[in-house]
């Protein structure tokens, strides 16, 4: 009799710790969320893959003020046929990324947009939207020609283009506005070098 109460706690014990070990949750941090990897970039204005930044009858678009013109940080994109005939204009993300900032910054600048862009390598770089109409979404994630904004005039303050920005990790104003004209340009990348180059 002994024996046979001996054999049945047993076989519950081992029932027991069995169901146990399987219910239980795992210890440890929770799996990291993968990111959106940034593998092709495209321009943030026009159809997409047609786009250049001459001033030409290939497609509706140039780039009216080039990056390092005048100490240009960035690039300001118009369409060919000037004045005010962007005002409106659809603006779309140049890669997969995470939405950092999103919001009006002021005299100057109006509606900004930030994007942060993860390489396939895991270098990071931002893309900055600036002088927007309206903002379609301010966070999360966003892809690959997916709408930003739309092309503004900074709150009145300027004839309607969008002043488009890339910035590289080290630079000293990430995740955030800053001047878009500085004689000290490290950080900025050229944005139409660095997109012609990963289309």
């Amino acid at each position: 009799m002994l024996r046979f109460i001996a054999t049945i706690s047993i076989a519950f014990s081992i029932m027991a710790l069995a169901g146990c070990s399987e219910a239980q949750p795992a210890n440890g941090p929770a799996p990291e969320i993968p990111r959106l990897i940034a593998d092709r970039f495209a321009y943030p204005v026009g159809p997409g893959e047609s786009v250049t930044r001459a001033r030409d009858k290939k497609d509706e678009w140039y780039d009216a003020q080039d990056f390092g013109e005048n100490n240009h940080l960035g690039e300001d994109w118009n369409k060919n046929s000037g004045g005010n005939t962007d005002c409106g204009e659809p603006v779309y993300a140049i890669a997969n990324g995470e939405i950092t900032y999103a919001a009006d910054a002021g005299p100057g600048w109006g509606n900004v947009v930030i994007i942060t862009h993860t390489l396939p390598d895991g270098t990071e770089v931002q893309s900055l939207y600036g002088h927007l109409k309206a903002i379609e979404k301010t966070s999360g994630t966003i892809n690959l020609r997916e709408k930003v904004g739309t092309i503004g005039d900074g709150n009145g303050r300027y004839i309607c283009h969008l002043h488009f920005e890339l910035r590289e990790r080290h630079c000293p104003s990430w995740d955030m506005v800053f001047v878009g004209y500085s004689p000290v340009s490290y950080g900025w990348v050229d944005p139409s070098g660095f997109i012609d180059k990963r289309r």
